[in-house]
């Protein structure tokens, strides 16, 4: 009988728990909008007002979650690429030891992997429909994909919210050897940005949900301008970007 109305308190107990949660917030997407999710330097708003968009973002811009993703630093980009700026300017990363011009093999940025037992924060925002081109140029050697029913922390109404994950091709765990990878010092920055911007307790989550990597291969890289670029390369990997309808 005591073990019968243990059981019964407890089930109790949790519907009351249940019904004192809060309910979902509705995020709406206005028409001609897409939702985008960030979990990297797209977490920077200095970066999308400055690097992305012509002028100023003014809507919406949420911390959120994605559940069934980890992040890592395994998106790679390797050096018989050029890198490229938003003015159009080709260029090959390079580093400085002991004052020999050094070119890394890869440089690494941050990606999703799926991890049905993760959860990763993020923010949230939109994008006008036709801005998606620039980001899908900004985010080459990535794969644009639908991750609406993977936030919970809103209801998604009016449209598909976005995120990024590296192409297989482009998908390379780094090692502890900064003349075979690194991580730019400049990128972190943009990382770091995002941090002072949500604070200590967004930073304390995103440590917690993002495997962890040698610090010593993050470096500061000599931008060498490439005078000739494999162009081709470049477009077939902007080829494998379609425009959802």
């Amino acid at each position: 009988m005591k073990k019968l109305l243990y059981l019964t308190f407890s089930f109790l107990m949790l519907l009351m728990m249940g019904s004192c949660q809060e309910p979902k917030k509705t995020f709406i997407i206005p028409e001609g909008h897409v939702g985008m999710f960030g979990y990297g330097s797209l977490m920077s708003k200095k970066l999308i007002d400055t690097g992305l968009l012509a002028e100023k973002y003014e809507g919406p811009f949420l911390s959120a979650h994605l559940k069934g993703y980890k992040r890592s630093w395994s998106f790679v980009w390797p050096s018989t690429l050029p890198g490229f700026t938003t003015d159009g300017q080709y260029y090959r990363s390079s580093i400085l030891v002991e004052g020999d011009t050094i070119f890394p093999q890869n440089i690494h940025y941050l990606n999703i992997r799926e991890d049905s037992n993760s959860v990763i924060n993020g923010v949230l925002y939109i994008v006008p429909f036709t801005d998606l081109p620039s980001y899908d140029g900004w985010e080459l050697g990535y794969e644009r994909f639908e991750v609406t029913d993977l936030i919970s922390d809103y209801i998604v109404e009016g449209g598909p919210v976005f995120a990024y994950r590296a192409l297989p091709e482009f998908t390379k765990d780094p090692s502890n050897d900064f003349t075979e990878n690194i991580i730019e010092q400049s990128y972190m920055d943009i990382i770091l940005d995002a941090f002072d911007y949500w604070g200590k307790e967004f930073e304390k989550e995103y440590q917690k949900s993002t495997e962890p990597f040698d610090q010593r291969i993050i470096r500061k890289s000599i931008n060498i301008p490439w005078i000739d670029p494999p162009l081709d390369s470049l477009e077939v990997l902007r080829s494998k970007f379609k425009t959802p309808s």
